[in-house]
């Protein structure tokens, strides 16, 4: 059910994920429904006085989860919102709205997912993973993931343990900045070479998701379109 009701839900638990990325756990009240496709949003209002100052965020635990949702919030110094939730503490209340459609997935809506994500753009796509590999679907999905450095990847370690344990599961990242010593991966901003061989290739089964900075959207946008991608295989989440 999608809601557009403000109501508020409480902090459960807060860790950190980067330098400057917290993951906030939210319980779901017992009288109220949370029903969410892997993709859509909710917004979060820092001041429910004004109901157009608001950050829409993508849960990052999955539908099945009935007792608690999770953001993953990134901290920037002009943002608002983001200031307001850092700000928060284990127990303290936010104003939300939603859960509100995005661009989300369902079973069967391909069998081959291409991820293209840019810093904190991979969090429309957490739950996504999530979701299709926990549930055992018949999908595999292969990520590039674009950073500044080592220490800006969100769960990191998570994505190389997927590796290890699900055969449908392959992820490629890009650093911007300098690497590490031993570095294996790609360097520099995401290119239609990396595209061409990290994702899967052009078909009526295959779905590609595309989140990052408007800039790196646009371009990526006409690198796929280049490579023969049909524009409404695209999801924008």
């Amino acid at each position: 059910m999608i809601s557009e009701e403000i109501r508020q839900v409480r902090i459960i638990d807060i860790r950190p994920i980067t330098h400057d990325t917290r993951q906030f756990r939210f319980a779901i009240p017992t009288d109220r429904d949370f029903n969410f496709m892997p993709g859509d949003f909710i917004k979060v209002f820092p001041d429910p006085g004004d109901i157009l100052e608001y950050r829409p965020y993508t849960p990052t635990s999955t539908p099945d989860m009935k007792d608690h949702f999770e953001l993953i919030i990134k901290r920037y110094g002009l943002g608002p919102t983001s200031r307001f939730m850092h700000e928060r503490k284990v127990g303290d209340e936010v104003w939300v709205s939603g859960p509100h459609e995005g661009g989300h997935f369902a079973e069967g809506m391909a069998k081959q997912v291409g991820m293209l994500a840019g810093g904190t753009g991979i969090t429309p796509m957490i739950s996504i993973i999530r979701t299709i590999l926990s549930r055992g679907m018949d999908v595999s999905i292969s990520l590039i993931f674009g950073n500044k450095t080592v220490d800006d990847i969100i769960l990191k370690e998570e994505f190389d343990s997927y590796v290890e344990k699900y055969a449908n599961f392959k992820r490629y990242y890009t650093l911007s900045k300098a690497a590490p010593d031993g570095w294996t991966m790609g360097t520099g901003r995401i290119t239609q070479e990396m595209m061409r061989q990290h994702l899967p290739a052009p078909s009526d089964e295959t779905l590609i998701f595309l989140c990052g900075p408007p800039m790196m959207q646009i371009e990526l946008l006409k690198k796929l379109s280049e490579l023969g991608y049909d524009k409404r295989k695209i999801i924008i989440p």
